[in-house]
């Protein structure tokens, strides 16, 4: 922090920012760590495990230091870390895991894009974006979560995917594009892993293997059965439908809007 403020003295605004950043995140960790040594923090805790005080001080004082930060630096990237130390103090104080986590995380993250559009039309436009991103990945998450176990629950979230899409265009923001691309990806891997009648989970090319792994292990991998047989020529035409489904989104919606630097805001 102390190096953080002698580069806002010397109107050093981004070095500034990013020290400010990091000591925000050592503050929390110092905070945690204080709390193993001392022994409050309980064994083998997860988030959203059960009601715990020293895990709910933690982002709490985490969120304070956030907030003071972006008030004293007015640094942009301050609200990635104010978003998910909200997201984590509210949905840990009234969820318990499970479902409900999950619809406390939609509902902050529906919260979380109102006020990010509320901050699009004034001199706070920049924080909009970390508003937009943390909105993008809490309400993607809780469709996830629910949506993950058969066709038809991939097939909602292609659809979302779309959705995703559309919303970035209307908002103007790339970061729904992402995550809505990201969105027909996963449901590409699941759809390519069912009708080639793969014997092995994730056996494809090395970026859509790594990709099942990362994904699959969060919802104890895709429990349905694998048809009899080897379709090869699957997963190749799967992927290859997704790549011109993308391309074809790009070209429509770059014809939509203009193409100056205002609109890549």
């Amino acid at each position: 922090m102390a190096i953080a403020l002698a580069f806002r003295r010397r109107d050093e605004w981004i070095a500034g920012g990013v020290f400010a950043v990091s000591s925000v995140v050592a503050w929390t960790v110092l905070v945690g760590a204080l709390e193993s040594w001392f022994g409050w923090l309980p064994e083998d805790v997860s988030p959203f495990d059960g009601f715990h005080v020293s895990v709910l001080l933690i982002a709490l004082l985490g969120l304070i230091a956030a907030l003071i930060a972006r008030q004293a630096f007015q640094f942009p990237l301050l609200m990635a870390l104010v978003a998910v130390g909200s997201w984590f103090l509210v949905t840990d104080l009234v969820s318990n895991g499970g479902n409900w986590s999950a619809v406390v995380t939609l509902l902050i993250g529906l919260a979380f894009f109102a006020r990010a559009l509320r901050l699009e039309g004034g001199p706070s436009r920049p924080y909009a974006f970390w508003l937009h991103v943390a909105a993008g990945l809490t309400v993607g998450g809780a469709l996830l979560w629910f949506w993950h176990e058969d066709a038809a629950d991939w097939a909602l979230v292609a659809v979302s995917g779309l959705v995703f899409v559309a919303v970035a265009v209307i908002a103007r923001r790339s970061s729904y594009a992402v995550l809505g691309a990201y969105g027909l990806y996963l449901s590409a891997i699941y759809f390519a892993d069912r009708w080639s009648g793969s014997e092995n989970e994730g056996a494809f090319a090395a970026p859509v293997g790594i990709a099942y792994y990362f994904v699959a292990p969060l919802f104890g991998g895709f429990e349905e059965g694998y048809d009899e047989g080897g379709r090869d020529w699957a997963a190749p035409l799967t992927f290859a439908v997704l790549g011109f489904l993308l391309l074809a989104l790009g070209v429509a919606f770059s014809q939509r809007g203009p193409t100056t630097a205002a609109a890549e805001r």
